[in-house]
């Protein structure tokens, strides 16, 4: 009887991936990775500009009725009085002639701030931002009937226009007007539009209180007394930013786009 030849047994292999595979796998995860970050790092970035082109589309309503009611514009001092609101025609350091007889028009006060602002270095500066409204309320739970009590959850918020001393709104000043959110803020310059306008009245002479000849030019002041500006509107242009709290000499010279640009017409 025959039987068949003994052989060695071959040891058993355990499955398993090589160096190099492991090597391969984890650079494929590495790159799926790297591409994932990317894709969320643009998301996230697009998101943030959709949320402040809609805080600026929000704050041109508001600039428009400031600009047509500048007595609503607050002006805002440095520092820990920052609380102490004043407004524009109420703050010297702004422009000493804005409300010289206290008895301006609107458009007068609109016009003096702004004839100076021909270029990018006389803009004038203002912020625009949500502000929580904080209204002191007499406590029931108190016997005292001096006791008040601030309740901060139950107050809205309304969107405030301010003007700053230095052009600066530094970090101190949301915690001081209760700011809610980034505020933003506008360089205000004179529009184009008033290119090859005849924009100055005669002072005097035969021809007094007609236009003059003389055509606006981009980067011309504006006449300092409005009794002198020959037109009927003001047309500027307001270029919206998200403010991060750079100092006014940083941000007033960097070249940034802004996230909107708004053309307003001032009327008399």
């Amino acid at each position: 009887m025959k039987t068949n030849p003994s052989y060695p047994r071959r040891p058993s292999r355990r499955p398993g991936f090589s160096l190099i595979e492991v090597t391969l796998a984890i650079g494929v995860v590495g790159i799926a990775i790297l591409s994932l970050v990317g894709i969320l790092g643009s998301t996230f970035q697009q998101v943030d500009d959709i949320m402040n082109t809609n805080r600026a589309l929000a704050g041109v309503t508001r600039l428009i009725g400031a600009l047509d009611k500048p007595r609503t514009i607050a002006f805002l001092p440095t520092g820990a009085t920052a609380q102490n609101t004043k407004y524009i025609n109420q703050a010297g350091t702004v422009s000493p002639a804005l409300d010289p007889l206290s008895d301006a028009s609107d458009f007068d006060l609109a016009y003096r701030l702004l004839a100076n602002a021909a270029t990018s270095t006389t803009a004038v500066w203002v912020y625009v931002y949500d502000r929580k409204l904080v209204a002191a309320v007499k406590d029931a739970s108190y016997k005292s009937s001096s006791a008040w009590n601030y309740n901060l959850n139950a107050n809205p918020s309304v969107m405030e226009v301010a003007i700053t001393a230095s052009n600066n709104f530094t970090q101190d000043m949301p915690a001081t007007r209760n700011v809610v959110g980034t505020p933003m803020r506008v360089r205000l310059t004179l529009s184009r539009l008033l290119v090859g306008q005849r924009y100055a009245l005669v002072p005097s002479g035969v021809n007094a209180g007609e236009p003059s000849s003389t055509q606006w030019t981009v980067g011309t002041a504006l006449p300092a007394d409005p009794k002198q500006y020959a037109l009927a509107y003001l047309p500027i242009v307001a270029e919206f930013f998200p403010h991060d709290f750079s100092d006014f000499s940083v941000f007033s010279v960097r070249e940034e786009n802004p996230i909107l640009v708004q053309n307003i017409v001032i009327s008399r």
